[in-house]
């Protein structure tokens, strides 16, 4: 067995016992035990990436050095150059499958957990309570997409933009937290780029609880609800503007006002960002989330790399 394989079998056994911990903790006790899942989500996924970044850099940093030759250069056997060749391409095929395979184990675990949180949430009386468990299931269910879009994709570490916040509005809106009522009109512009799971993470989560707070609280008394989601590019500067046209922001209850949990959550992702946000109340009617964050320079493509 080869060492990738070993160590992912090492992850793998070692975060498993965790994550069944964190989902009967979850169950069997009281809703802010829904923090610890997350923490441990998150913290999931930052080790994936880590895995993903070791598995590119430690097999040439841990090469060991040539030997001195014993004999003149031109008398030193060397391997034909197809031999090498193909070593290299099953050594990246095998790199490959693994990252796809970690992704994909991801993403199964995080949608269970998801699920688990949907499950329990229907047991629950109190709205409020479904509120707090339907909040933190479509915060674990945006890192599952993530992982996702990054299995299907060929370089494993970046995801389509635009694609990623469709699937997400997408999902978001037949989630537990959509309105009985009429239905959701959404639209998502964005630029078509590719972008890294430091990115799309934190863009992931801000577009998250945004929505999540207008299908909780602004639709109730609005026949034809809107949200309008928008990723502009203001030379170097990118904006992100969450818009809808319900009820607007208020105190106390709604958690985007000053104070709440989702404006919290806003503030530190928009620092991961390297940029700041706002929420305030559209003049028309609604409420508006605004996120300026420099305009994300993506990695380098590993695999188009490799191709040429």
């Amino acid at each position: 067995m080869t060492l990738r394989a070993r160590l992912f079998l090492l992850t793998a056994a070692a975060l498993a016992p965790g994550l069944v911990l964190a989902l009967l903790t979850v169950v069997a006790s009281w809703p802010g035990a829904i923090l610890a899942v997350l923490v441990y989500a998150a913290a999931l996924a930052v080790f994936c990436i880590v895995i993903d970044r070791w598995c590119r850099t430690a097999p040439a940093a841990a090469a060991p050095a040539a030997p001195a030759p014993s004999a003149p250069p031109e008398a030193a056997p060397s391997p034909p150059a197809p031999v090498a060749m193909q070593a290299l391409q099953a050594d990246l095929a095998q790199r490959d499958a693994l990252l796809r395979e970690l992704h994909h184990r991801v993403k199964n675990n995080l949608q269970m957990i998801s699920s688990l949180l949907s499950l329990q949430a229907g047991r629950i009386r109190s709205p409020r309570i479904r509120r707090v468990f339907a909040g933190a299931q479509n915060r674990v269910l945006t890192m599952s997409l993530l992982h996702r879009h990054l299995y299907e994709r060929t370089n494993w570490t970046q995801v389509d933009f635009q694609a990623f916040l469709n699937d997400l509005v997408r999902h978001l809106s037949v989630g537990d937290s959509a309105p009985a009522g009429p239905g959701v009109r959404f639209t998502v512009s964005a630029p078509v780029m590719a972008v890294g799971p430091d990115v799309a993470i934190p863009v992931g989560l801000i577009v998250t609880e945004a929505v999540s707070n207008a299908l909780a609280h602004a639709f109730a008394d609005v026949a034809e609800p809107r949200v309008t989601i928008q990723v502009i590019d203001r030379d170097g500067q990118f904006e992100l503007l969450i818009e809808d046209d319900g009820v607007g922001i208020a105190d106390g209850d709604d958690d985007l006002a000053d104070g709440g949990l989702g404006f919290t959550l806003l503030r530190g992702l928009s620092a991961q960002l390297g940029g700041e946000a706002s929420v305030s109340r559209r003049a028309e009617g609604g409420t508006s989330v605004r996120v300026r964050f420099p305009n994300p320079v993506p990695a380098p493509d590993v695999s188009a790399a490799a191709d040429r």
